[in-house]
């Protein structure tokens, strides 16, 4: 235990350290507040019941939480070809902290209708704390350690597993805490299911102690974050409700009806999280429009991959930042707002132009 709090201690001074010392990774559309402030304001009259509604700042309070999805699916894709040695690191956590300070401006500022949420944005902190730590610490281990025996390409038992252990746990933390990975078990399979003996031995070696260590503090560190987690908070909401203006008949059998209203209008329940995604996309796809969104009807925000040399903008939308994407030369990410009530059109604007809804932030 006494290692783990050196651990984190060390590694959290580092990481602000080294925060001070990168250069950009993001880039903000403009100077100042870009979204109109009537865009942040709290629905007063909404037809959602009240145990389903959510506050209007958590779309944009959700971004830093999901860039840290975002970041590990990277390196999964790219630990499948490349190995974990030559990883970006330190410009993931340069954008780690971009965002934060992107949000912090927005949420903070009186040029939006936002309440200061100080429980929400402590936990982003340590969150944001933690994960760069984590990140500063691989990226000088890699450059001092790693780079002498990298073999450049995935040859080894270890660093397959590396890629496939990533994907995995990316495919937990899109519906999971991350803390309830199961971080022991992927421990005994990296002793259990990878050869001692083979070529590049002095690699295997190596990936074996750089694994096994971050599995054991990730456990240990996951297990003192769940004791606390679990007395901050009760069950999680898992759903999302979505009002939509009309529900024709033949598509009340094909999604979960909670409510019909005598306007045609209608509310439905719609998974939370990664699933929220495909599921209003296919909304959108029977065209229908959105009235409230966990009883909000302000901007949300939605984060799109497009080719790097490519712009997305449209006159209902506002750009608030994009990134370049470290393992993927070619793609940038943007991160838009958009009003509820456009949302469907702008889903079908970005299929149009083949570009990919990597996530909406559904409060």
């Amino acid at each position: 235990m006494r290692r783990l709090f050196l651990f984190t201690l060390i590694s959290s001074s580092l990481a602000l350290l080294t925060f001070y010392m990168q250069k950009p990774n993001t880039y903000v559309e403009d100077e100042g507040v870009l979204i109109p402030k009537e865009w942040t304001a709290k629905n007063e009259h909404p037809q959602t019941p009240s145990k389903y509604r959510r506050r209007v700042d958590q779309a944009m309070l959700s971004i830093p939480e999901w860039y840290l999805v975002f970041s590990p699916k990277e390196q999964g894709n790219y630990f499948e070809h490349t190995t974990a040695s030559s990883f970006p690191y330190m410009r993931q956590n340069a954008q780690i902290w971009d965002i934060h300070k992107i949000v912090k401006t927005y949420t903070d500022t009186n040029q939006t209708n936002y309440k200061y949420n100080g429980e929400y944005q402590l936990m982003i902190y340590i969150i944001n704390s933690s994960c760069s730590a984590e990140y500063v610490t691989k990226a000088w281990y890699e450059r001092v350690v790693g780079r002498l025996t990298d073999t450049k390409t995935v040859e080894t038992d270890e660093d397959r597993f590396t890629a496939q252990y990533t994907k995995d746990y990316v495919a937990f933390i899109n519906d999971n805490f991350w803390y309830e990975f199961d971080f022991k078990d992927r421990l005994k399979k990296l002793w259990t299911e990878t050869s001692f003996f083979d070529s590049h031995f002095l690699r295997k070696m190596e990936r074996k102690y750089f694994l096994t260590s971050e599995l054991m503090v990730k456990w240990g560190y996951g297990k003192l974050i769940k004791m606390g987690a679990e007395t901050m908070h009760g069950p999680d909401d898992t759903y999302t409700m979505v009002l939509v203006d009309k529900l024709p008949g033949r598509l009340k059998k094909k999604y979960d009806v909670l409510e019909n209203y005598p306007d045609k209008s209608a509310l439905l329940r719609l998974n939370r999280y990664a699933r929220f995604n495909p599921e209003i996309v296919q909304l959108a796809e029977d065209k229908l429009t959105f009235r409230e969104i966990a009883g909000n009807n302000a901007a949300i925000f939605v984060s799109l991959k497009v080719p790097s040399n490519k712009f997305f903008s449209l006159s209902y939308t506002e750009n608030i930042f994009s990134q370049p994407i470290p393992s993927e030369p070619k793609k940038k990410r943007i991160v838009l707002a958009v009003l509820v009530k456009d949302l469907n059109r702008m889903l079908m604007k970005a299929r149009e132009e083949n570009y990919e809804v990597e996530h909406i932030f559904d409060y």
